[in-house]
């Protein structure tokens, strides 16, 4: 599973009907938390610059990566880790470690870079 992007479901609120939804998003495994649940990082394409973290935002653009069928310059968003169960991984997209392995190290490094600084800041 580490290294596979896959399209995960996620619960979220949706202001204008005012009740929970539910929607796809694609993510990159980097890990097992335990027996059911996975360590991964959001993609998405970030419509706001501001919202956008100009170091750990992995930027992707469609024609550099075409196994992945991005529809527009998306975001591996490296300082935005989220657990994913199992139950809640849907269809897989790619093996982005295997197709893209110079990406994946780059996106492996800014994850442990923000981790040490994270620990840093908390010590």
């Amino acid at each position: 599973m580490t290294g596979k992007m896959y399209w995960a479901i996620f619960k979220y609120y949706d202001i204008m009907k005012k009740k929970m939804a539910f929607k796809k998003r694609p993510v990159l495994i980097i890990g097992k938390a335990d027996q059911k649940d996975y360590v991964a990082l959001p993609v998405s394409r970030v419509t706001q610059r501001e919202h956008l973290d100009l170091h750990y935002d992995f930027e992707m653009q469609s024609k550099d990566y075409p196994a992945l069928s991005l529809r527009a310059t998306s975001y591996i968003r490296t300082h935005k880790q989220t657990i994913v169960n199992q139950g809640e991984l849907a269809d897989r997209i790619a093996d982005f470690k295997e197709e893209y392995p110079d990406a994946y190290i780059s996106v492996i490094a800014l994850v442990e870079e923000f981790q040490k600084e994270l620990i840093n800041r908390a010590i």
